[in-house]
């Protein structure tokens, strides 16, 4: 079923041509990434999608009923607004939904009633009608929200605000779900969390995001935004890559065949120009190679398009730190409130290393960093960092901070390069006219760029890097880790984006429930032995364990019995996945009568939320098992 259909827009804003031509049809099941440079116009075109923005020419058809859910960047709430009253208001859509669907279903008699029961039937089954109450619960444990749903939406801080605005959105009822870098204050469970989620979702999804790994496993089709224009490819993400790749290299090739074509040509011309006077023959060739070498220039074969002027991205060393023994610390410990963040006798980094941090959100990464860096205390009156002799330190700062916000980007690069800033700053992706900004007024995407040019003039031989690619375009990441690739210091890493960091460590520390894993490889290598290990929540090869502070009482039953509870449970899982697959064949059964199809349809709701309540209990066993 067509969602929407977007033919031939356009758009200006604020005397920029961002959009030309623009054709896209979005239907039910479709599963799109936008991709394109920062500044390239993706939000507008979500926004125009959405109904947000008008476009200047061009128009917009959604389908009668319809309604397209854009992610907002930066989401507020009402001093009234609790997590469960934003998480519902979608309830109300699905609710209006089910009414009208009760109402065509006493009306089937009437003709025409049933290809509209029908049609609204599918909608309602795609957005998950049928799972709303599942899906409810789901997302309070997926985003971390669970036990929260009283809170004042108001108070929350900006990460935890906008998790709680993409879980209003996956429950919206919308029939489109457009996806503004949604991993955005997502740990690396929660990312494989919304991956499931948006699997099973039967609406249409379209999702910018720099992650990569995210965008493979959740997208099937690319759209790449470019100059105002928008291809589509078939795939995902690596894909799209792979394809943009074997294009570029074909189309140089039948440039440079062209060209020396033409250089043959024009020889032969010239010469034959010399000739031209001697004789009528010489004459009559020479006009026949002018018209042959008319035809090859109109025939041109077309000329590769420059691509948009990647970041020079470079992190100089002249002189590495020779210290072997790069960071320490001993007796690191941190408490919130009553809370044990983590307590760890003894860390080393060793020069050369690449170590990725991870953890969900609120494990203690960032501050473990801070810790390690001298910029927080250690709680124990024993804890103590020592930095390697010569040893640079480079932190990057997810919060961005550091940079007078009234100072323009010139002003505030003039301080450190002098004359050289225009430069500076134009390798870095800033147009001249860009450059006067004040810092204050630079979107997530510039203050990046600008935290990572400064970094990059601090011949720092240890990098810590906090979460570094949020804001960034994928392009402008791929170019971040090809120059960290090539850095020859140190590396501390903490970053939801999986594929970043696979390609940059060697080494894992996983900081879970006041422990801290270490592991000699990157962090898919980490997870998939745990995952093989069958220990999904538990980190490996503790380096501490964080004693509870009050002794839990004994559990209720013991491993036999949990044991058995597990067997019993799996049974019952496989038992009613094979119920839903024979509900599923039946609804396929050629001639069924119509009034049929609501009783299978509520048939099925109910295995599935038998299902859901029987996989949530044996996820809670398991864990018990995994403790005992």
């Amino acid at each position: 079923m067509r969602i929407v259909l977007a033919e031939d827009l356009e758009l200006t804003l604020g005397g920029r041509e961002l959009l030309r031509g623009v054709s896209l049809e979005l239907r039910h099941g479709d599963r799109l990434a936008l991709v394109g440079a920062n500044g390239a116009g993706k939000t507008s075109l979500l926004r125009l999608l959405a109904g947000e923005l008008e476009p200047t020419a061009g128009r917009i058809q959604r389908a009668e009923g319809v309604h397209l859910e854009l992610l907002p960047q930066d989401p507020q709430y009402g001093p009234n607004d609790t997590v469960e009253s934003v998480l519902k208001r979608g309830f109300a859509r699905i609710q209006a939904m089910e009414a009208e669907l009760a109402w065509l279903e006493a009306h089937l008699a009437d003709p025409g009633v049933y290809q509209r029961w029908e049609a609204l039937h599918e909608r309602y089954e795609a957005i998950g009608g049928y799972q709303q109450r599942s899906r409810y619960e789901a997302v309070l444990k997926g985003l971390r929200l669970e036990g929260r749903e009283g809170e004042k939406a108001a108070v929350l801080s900006g990460g935890e605000a906008r998790r709680l605005a993409l879980g209003a959105l996956l429950l919206s009822g919308a029939d489109a779900l457009l996806l503004d870098e949604p991993t955005n204050h997502l740990d690396l469970g929660m990312v494989n969390w919304l991956v499931n989620f948006l699997q099973a979702y039967g609406g249409a999804v379209v999702v910018v995001s720099h992650d990569r790994q995210f965008l493979d496993q959740v997208t099937e089709r690319v759209a790449w935004l470019r100059r105002g224009s928008l291809k589509l490819y078939e795939g995902n993400y690596t894909a799209f890559r792979r394809e943009r790749a074997l294009q570029e290299e074909q189309e140089a090739r039948e440039y440079a065949g062209w060209l020396k074509e033409k250089e043959r040509r024009e020889g032969i011309l010239e010469q034959a120009q010399r000739w031209a006077h001697s004789s009528a023959k010489h004459a009559r060739r020479l006009h026949s190679l002018e018209a042959r070498i008319e035809r090859h220039l109109q025939e041109a074969a077309k000329a590769p398009e420059a691509e948009e002027p990647a970041v020079r991205m470079r992190f100089p060393l002249e002189r590495p730190a020779t210290a072997e023994r790069v960071l320490e610390g001993w007796e690191l410990q941190k408490t919130l409130g009553e809370r044990r963040l983590f307590y760890i006798p003894h860390l080393l980094v060793r020069r050369g290393e690449r170590i990725a941090i991870i953890g969900p959100n609120g494990a203690g990464k960032t501050t473990l960093l801070r810790v390690l860096l001298g910029l927080l205390p250690s709680d124990h009156p024993a804890g103590r960092v020592r930095v390697g002799p010569g040893v640079r330190i480079g932190y990057y700062d997810q919060k961005l901070s550091g940079f007078d916000p009234e100072l323009t980007l010139f002003e505030t690069l003039y301080r450190m390069l002098g004359e050289k800033a225009h430069a500076a700053l134009g390798a870095w992706r800033f147009p001249y006219e860009a450059q006067f900004k004040q810092v204050k007024h630079l979107s997530g995407g510039e203050r990046a760029r600008l935290a990572l040019l400064s970094l990059s003039l601090q011949q720092a031989s240890l990098l810590v890097l906090d979460e570094p690619t949020n804001h960034l375009d994928l392009e402008t990441v791929e170019a971040l880790e090809q120059a960290l690739l090539a850095y020859p210091g140190t590396l501390l890493l903490v970053s939801h984006d999986l594929a970043f960091l696979d390609r940059l460590a060697t080494r894992t520390w996983h900081l879970y429930g006041g422990q801290l894993a270490d592991y000699p490889g990157p962090p898919s290598e980490y997870l998939e032995r745990r995952q093989a290990e069958g220990v999904p929540g538990r980190p490996e090869r503790p380096v501490s364990r964080v004693e509870p502070q009050n002794p839990r009482p004994p559990r209720a039953k013991g491993r036999w019995h949990l044991e058995r509870e597990k067997e019993r449970l799996e049974a019952e899982i496989a038992e009613l996945e094979a119920q839903i697959q024979a509900v599923l064949a039946k609804a396929n059964t050629p001639g069924l009568h119509h009034s049929e199809y609501a009783r299978i349809a509520q048939e099925q709701s109910q295995l599935e939320a038998a299902l859901e309540q029987a996989y949530s209990r044996w996820a809670e066993v398991v864990e018990g098992l995994e403790g005992s």
